[in-house]
């Protein structure tokens, strides 16, 4: 019976932690924010850490956090505890509201935060913004309705209305 020869890897000191303590996620409160950037409390009552922030995020939204003792999703850079980076936040589901408790007529509000480059909303058949009595009405059919008891168009250079056939009044 033959044997074959066997060769016997050696892992480098960090590999080999690696492999014995994965990356594993720890949660934590934001408690601060400074001019290095968020604190967090890595243990209720523990000093606080400088953070980093691998999600885009506003300063409200870190100010809201801090206010409402929010804990954040926290991983550790190179496994170090003294240099966390901040990857999410814990959020809290909001409990259905029912209906009955809604003001008639009135539908689930639905916001939006938007980097300010462009906003893109897309729907089947029709799109309305409406506020009060003014609204703007995209259809699938390609007509807008726009609408309000004044409407204004102003413009720097020329003011140009164009179309098949224009109807004024």
């Amino acid at each position: 019976m033959r044997t074959k020869d066997t060769t016997v890897a050696v892992l480098p000191e960090r590999l080999t932690e690696a492999l014995i303590h994965p990356a594993s996620a720890q949660l934590a409160t934001i408690v601060a924010l400074t001019d290095e950037g968020p604190q967090v409390q890595l243990e209720p009552g523990g000093p606080s850490v400088a953070a980093r922030l691998a999600v885009p995020v506003t300063r409200e939204r870190i100010d809201a956090a801090i206010a409402d003792c929010q804990q954040t999703v926290v991983f550790f850079e190179n496994g170090d505890r003294c240099r966390p980076i901040i990857v999410g936040f814990i959020e809290a589901v909001p409990a259905p509201q029912p209906a009955e408790s809604r003001p008639a007529g009135s539908q689930p509000v639905i916001e939006a935060d938007v980097d300010g480059k462009r906003v893109r909303v897309t729907a089947q058949d029709e799109i309305v913004l409406q506020c009060g009595g003014a609204s703007v009405t995209l259809r699938r059919n390609g007509r807008v309705l726009i609408r309000g008891t004044y409407v204004e168009t102003r413009s720097d250079g020329t003011n140009r209305i164009k179309g098949g056939q224009v109807q004024i009044n």
